[in-house]
């Protein structure tokens, strides 16, 4: 449309002017219309182009207005001077449309430019909003970080004590279990989780004050972590209701890995899995390995996670459930990462939620 205002523009000029013509000169009520019909066409050429437009428009209207005059010359004065007078009005018309329509177009011209640099201000204080709150989450979590450490630091020789005692009760049992009887397959199984709790601890220590633990890994075949872990979760699930499932692939099961490091993100995994799915409920685990990399799959059919709960899902202390402590999943990533894997998690299309623990291979 705007490209054809100027052609509308003409037109309407062109056609007063035709108007003019045609009516006869003792008509002055037509003559009067179509002289006033002339400042249409002038105002509308001073709104859209500024004063050069009112300008142009207002000669446009005078050069049709001139067959007009031209029945007036040699008459009246008094009637000639007035007409004449109309094509003086002409100008002075574009001219005052087209001065205030420049300055209006000034004034938007700076609000537009104040806009946008209003915009950008904008732009800037929400970047540095984000940014002021990121590094408020950082020192929250770089505070918690703190508190754990002393924390642990506290609670460590307490936890340890009985976790001796514990170990030294299971030892005795397994000295005077029979040798096959279940009372010595649960003693083994209870030195093994004292020996896996201990390490836990102090790579719990070792998180909260950003240190290594410094315990020596004892290596072990993937299909060997896998049934231990089997078994101790049997037991735990044993009055649970809950289905768990482990497989090892046979291309995986020879693999070696650091057993305690494996088998702790393993259990932290299932366990949180027991968490969500309730009574009922079912969990796989699936260990492959594929291209020296050793992925374990753990997978349940509870009801997800809540999409405002992931970005902080392996954060310290933020836990999903009232009885979790916000620790399992961030040891189990710092433990994938040390190992040279990762950790990451997903809501399944059919419903529940799966975490992927890869890492590489220490041997195929």
């Amino acid at each position: 449309m705007k490209r054809l205002l100027p052609i509308l523009l003409v037109l309407a000029s062109a056609g007063i002017g035709v108007l003019h013509f045609v009516t006869p000169g003792h008509d002055m009520f037509l003559h009067d219309t179509w002289r006033r019909l002339s400042y249409f066409p002038i105002a509308v050429g001073a709104l859209f182009y500024g004063l050069r437009g009112g300008i142009i428009m207002a000669l446009l209207n005078s050069l049709a207005f001139i067959p007009h005059l031209l029945l007036y010359m040699g008459r009246n004065p008094v009637t000639y001077r007035s007409e004449l007078t109309e094509v003086g009005l002409y100008f002075a018309a574009g001219i005052l449309v087209g001065v205030v329509s420049g300055k209006e177009k000034q004034v938007s011209e700076q609000y537009r430019a104040v806009s946008e640099q209003l915009e950008k201000s904008l732009k800037r204080v929400k970047d540095d909003a984000r940014t002021l709150l990121s590094l408020e989450d950082q020192l929250r979590v770089s505070q918690k970080r703190a508190v754990a450490g002393e924390l642990s630091s506290s609670l460590a020789h307490e936890i340890k004590n009985p976790l001796g005692a514990i170990r030294g009760a299971a030892e005795i049992i397994l000295d005077e279990a029979p040798e096959e009887g279940l009372s010595r397959k649960f003693a083994g199984i209870l030195i093994k989780e004292t020996e896996r709790l201990d390490k836990t601890l102090a790579g719990m220590l070792a998180m909260a004050t950003s240190r290594e633990s410094g315990t020596q890994e004892v290596e072990r075949t993937l299909s060997e972590v896998v049934d231990h872990v089997n078994d101790t979760m049997s037991i735990r699930l044993k009055d649970r209701q809950v289905r768990l499932t482990m497989a090892c692939g046979d291309n995986a099961r020879g693999v070696r890995v650091e057993g305690e490091k494996v088998s702790q993100v393993l259990v932290n995994l299932v366990l949180n899995a027991v968490a969500v799915v309730g009574k009922g409920g079912r969990i796989d685990v699936t260990a492959t390995v594929s291209e020296g990399v050793c992925s374990v799959t753990v997978s349940d059919d509870g009801p997800g996670i809540a999409p405002d709960f992931f970005p902080r899902l392996f954060e310290p202390f933020v836990s999903g459930s009232k009885e979790g402590t916000g620790l399992g999943l961030p040891i189990s990533r710092r433990i994938a990462q040390s190992l040279g894997g990762s950790l990451e998690a997903r809501n399944r299309d059919e419903g529940g939620a799966e975490f992927c623990f890869s890492f590489p291979c220490l041997t195929e």
